[in-house]
């Protein structure tokens, strides 16, 4: 297992958790690794030696202060790197990327361009408690994590995120050390699965896709330093030794989710038909232009289907709206 860290001297990077949390699992080889580091050594970080690579929290952030501008761009120019080693049968799992402790869409869209939009940075939810997707709650990562989920963060009260001087007051200030997340997404493609939520259940704090034989962990959480053991080990353990039954969770949702779009469909088609049999047979009288043809008839059932479907997308349009009015 490799955890991407800003730079492997301790007192020059921010705080790593996972070394606590991972060395504490049996059978678990743990090495951390400065992708910069390797450049100007010119070592190619060669992924494929690793079965799970972790990305600790801001790592990608672009904070010039840790060179994580330049960890962007070397995980840009090697980003196929990382798609074939997910599609091979790895796990890839992104902690929390902020900026100032708002996500950074940047650093998300490295790997996932146009997949998933993180909150406005005029928000700022965070909380100590996440929530489980009750709809996904026999998600193979998730099925064994009691619910919800509360940070266990266990560090002294002066324990240090950032080495001495290098950040400002302001993100110190924000910093609220026994969060599990700071930020969240408001938006994503179809292929991603929201596995946990806010403490408000808004939005999702995790999301998840399986591709090819592997498996991308994409969060807006702070995992390690909440110190939940079981959700630690469900994700760096679990997701590799189930990766087949993971796989099997996710084709079983895509399908679900066909049967519905077929469901509506078939509900639209049938609404439609009967009223154009009621209308056909006079029983419903309308008094629109050529009513007593079939030219008519079919027109007025496909239009009120069209109501009927427009209504539908209101609904979820209006949800969205208001989830976005109770966010600001």
């Amino acid at each position: 297992m490799a955890v991407i860290v800003d730079d492997l001297d301790p007192a020059r990077r921010r705080k790593c958790f996972w070394d606590e949390q991972l060395t504490s699992i049996p059978d678990l080889q743990v090495e951390l690794v400065s992708l910069q580091a390797n450049m100007e050594a010119r070592l190619f970080f060669n992924i494929y030696a690793y079965d799970v690579v972790i990305f600790n929290w801001c790592v990608l952030d672009g904070a010039v202060m840790y060179a994580a501008d330049r960890a962007q761009d070397i995980l840009a120019f090697y980003d196929d790197h990382f798609i074939q080693f997910v599609r091979r049968g790895g796990v890839v799992i992104m902690e929390n990327q902020p900026k100032r402790w708002r996500p950074a869409q940047r650093a998300y869209d490295i790997l996932f361009p146009g997949q998933m939009a993180v909150l406005s940075r005029e928000t700022y939810p965070f909380g100590s408690t996440v929530q489980v997707n009750a709809r996904l709650r026999e998600h193979p990562i998730v099925q064994g994590v009691a619910a919800p989920i509360h940070s266990a963060y266990s560090q002294p009260p002066g324990t240090s995120w950032f080495p001495p001087g290098s950040t400002s007051v302001r993100s110190i200030e924000e910093l609220n050390p026994t969060k599990m997340y700071t930020g969240a997404f408001q938006s994503w493609s179809k292929e991603w699965l929201p596995l946990l939520y806010t403490e408000d259940r808004q939005n999702p704090v995790m999301l998840v896709k399986s591709e090819g034989l592997g498996l991308w962990v994409v969060t807006t959480m702070y995992i390690a330093s909440s110190n939940v053991h079981d959700l630690v080990e469900s994700l760096v353990v679990g997701a590799r030794n189930h990766r087949t039954a993971i796989r099997n969770f996710h084709m079983a949702e895509k399908s679900k989710r066909r049967v519905r779009v077929l469901t509506s469909s078939a509900v639209i088609f049938v609404v439609a038909v009967g009223l154009f049999l009621l209308l056909q047979s006079g029983l419903l009288k309308s008094k629109v232009p050529y009513g007593d043809t079939w030219a008519g008839n079919i027109s007025v059932s496909v239009l009120f289907a069209a109501l009927a479907s427009g209504a539908t997308f209101l609904r979820g349009f209006l949800v969205l709206t208001w989830r976005a009015a109770r966010n600001r």
